[in-house]
């Protein structure tokens, strides 16, 4: 069965880990907590609030620049990433440009064999299949845990994205498109052979992001039909 990772997105500790209850109470399979919505001061607390969860968890820190809400510097993001990487949670999401341009960062999460999500987004368009296949062989360096994320502005992006699966041998590939044109990729990814995808719990956290519940239904669905 296709597995569904939450997003929670809050504001405040107490309400991370109640929304993580939430999630998993409802079937989720994996959450995706976001840091970034917090203050900087609050992660690790957070972290700690999790406890024993973390190994369910995908830990994102995302930067202002990166589509995010983080709102310290850059040099503090570094080392709260390094210490959220140090909690061990399932996958620690860094995105490929981060990696790029912070060796010190990439050699500790590689050398700590840290399981490492390395992630891609444009959120003005879906670029040509060449120039994405470019990008899933940089992130190869990295991980064999790819996320790449558009925005499709037609069924024909999405559809176009999707053939990308058939080129990510040998990784854990999440290629979906944002977007009302794009709901199909969060749906299909899966079947495409992603080790999950991603969904809201009530609200979303990204353009064209189905709820859990939504998701959960979709895939019965096509259960139903396959039997």
């Amino acid at each position: 069965m296709a597995k569904i990772c939450v997003t929670i997105a809050e504001e405040s500790v107490g309400k991370v880990k109640e929304q993580m209850k939430k999630a998993f109470e409802a079937g989720a399979d994996f959450v995706e907590v976001r840091f970034d919505f917090l203050k900087p001061g609050e992660v690790m607390a957070a972290v700690d609030i999790i406890g024993e969860d973390r190994g369910r968890c995908v830990f994102t820190l995302r930067s202002v620049a990166q589509g995010g809400k983080f709102s310290g510097t850059e040099e503090e993001r570094m080392r709260l990433l390094r210490k959220l990487a140090e909690a061990k949670p399932m996958l620690v999401d860094v995105e490929l440009d981060t990696l790029k341009v912070n060796d010190n960062l990439a050699d500790y999460l590689e050398l700590a064999s840290i399981p490492t999500l390395v992630s891609w987004h444009d959120f003005e368009k879906t670029p040509p299949n060449e120039e994405l296949s470019s990008i899933l062989t940089e992130m190869r360096i990295f991980s064999t845990y790819v996320k790449v994320v558009t925005t499709a502005k037609s069924v024909d992006d999405s559809l176009r994205l999707m053939a990308l699966y058939e080129g990510a041998l040998g990784l854990h590939p999440i290629i979906f498109a944002m977007g009302e044109a794009g709901v199909l990729t969060r749906v299909m990814s899966a079947l495409y052979g992603a080790p999950y995808t991603y969904a809201a719990l009530d609200r979303a956290v990204a353009p064209g992001q189905l709820t859990l519940a939504q998701m959960r239904k979709l895939y019965d669905g096509i259960k139903g039909n396959r039997s």
